[in-house]
């Protein structure tokens, strides 16, 4: 009994330590945002814009290749925007719609949002007048044909 006991605590505590942290922002206020009309109208039109913005890790051609892998099981065609936090660190959280879509095109908003949230994770934080990381909201634009992800874009 002792021995099933030590082996679910040592094993609970492996569980423990394998699961992902949270997503955290390196301030607890976000200041800047990519100068998106969209997303500024969303999450604030007070916050400055960065010196440089969050870029992609990999560039924007490899960043388009992950999402054209994916497709959508519907066969619409639309435009749609999502909005997310690239933290000083270069890690992403906090997933949001910001386009203001109505009807079936809410379903199919939140099946890119899934996809978005499953991206590769590789960002280069924003960074401030004085070249220092910063927290800053970033945003994509996505252009959907027949399922498919056309145009994939960020500021």
């Amino acid at each position: 009994m002792k021995t099933l006991l030590f082996f679910l605590v040592i094993l609970s505590q492996y569980c423990i330590a394998q699961s992902p942290k949270p997503f955290e922002t390196c301030r607890k206020t976000i200041t800047y945002t990519v100068d998106d009309w969209v997303l500024r109208k969303k999450v604030g039109m007070d916050l400055t814009i960065p010196f440089s913005n969050p870029k992609f890790g990999g560039g924007v051609e490899e960043l388009k290749k992950y999402f054209k892998a994916n497709s959508l099981s519907n066969s619409n065609t639309f435009r749609i925007l999502i909005g997310f936090i690239v933290n000083c660190k270069g890690q992403i959280g906090d997933f949001q719609i910001v386009s203001d879509e109505i009807g079936d095109l809410v379903i199919l908003s939140e099946q890119v949002l899934e996809i978005v949230k499953k991206m590769p994770r590789k960002w280069k934080p924003a960074t401030s007048k004085e070249g220092k990381p910063v927290d800053s909201y970033q945003v994509i634009q996505f252009t959907i044909i027949k399922g498919k992800f056309r145009d994939v874009e960020y500021k």
